[in-house]
């Protein structure tokens, strides 16, 4: 199963740290159109999917990660995942999780 959230700051990368203690060594300098995903292996088959694109502010460019994609094997993994991040399960899922 797979799921996209929106992250509601994408400018803040500091709530990242858990899930990627080495970010500033994994994304290069900002630069114009630059593109990343990095993966966070959770278990065997859950994983987080991080989005990460560069942004001009300024005179400068900064990175932002507007998504992440949750990749899991069942529904339970998926929940899971979503307690993760601390994202509430949307309306038209939450028969699911029964």
């Amino acid at each position: 199963m797979r799921y996209i959230i929106r992250r509601s700051n994408p400018e803040d990368l500091t709530s990242l740290k858990k899930d990627l203690p080495k970010l500033d060594t994994q994304l290069e300098k900002a630069s114009d159109g630059l593109r990343r995903i990095i993966p966070v292996t959770i278990g065997n088959l859950d994983r987080i999917n991080y989005l990460f694109l560069t942004q001009k502010r300024g005179a400068d460019w900064v990175w932002t990660c507007p998504s992440a994609e949750l990749v899991a094997e069942n529904e339970q993994g998926l929940f899971a995942l979503m307690e993760r991040l601390q994202v509430q399960p949307p309306a038209h899922l939450a028969h699911l999780k029964n």
